[in-house]
C-alpha cells in the first residue's frame, strides 16, 4: 500500500510529501502548499509529525468521496 493509499482509506492518516512527490514527479513544495490551502479551507486538519510526515484529518465528506474516485 502506498503513502497516498493509507490516507485514502479513512479520514485520516500519514502522508510523506516527500515521497509523494517523488512518485508524482513533482517538488516537496506543491505537496505542502495544497496541503496549506485545503487547511485554509477548513477541509483538513494537519500535524506535522517532523521527518515522519504529516497527521492529516480529513473533516469534509465531499473530499473522502472525490479521494476515494481518485483511488478506483
Amino acid at each position: 500500500m502506498g503513502y497516498s493509499e493509507r490516507l485514502l482509506n479513512s479520514e485520516e492518516g500519514l502522508l510523506v510529501a516527500s515521497k509523494i512527490a517523488d512518485k508524482a514527479g513533482i517538488t516537496r513544495s506543491v505537496i505542502v502548499n495544497a496541503l496549506r490551502k485545503f487547511e485554509s479551507a477548513g477541509v483538513i486538519e494537519t500535524r506535522s509529525l517532523g521527518m515522519k510526515g504529516t497527521y492529516i484529518k480529513v473533516l469534509n465528506d465531499c473530499l473522502l468521496v472525490e479521494l476515494q474516485k481518485l483511488k478506483n
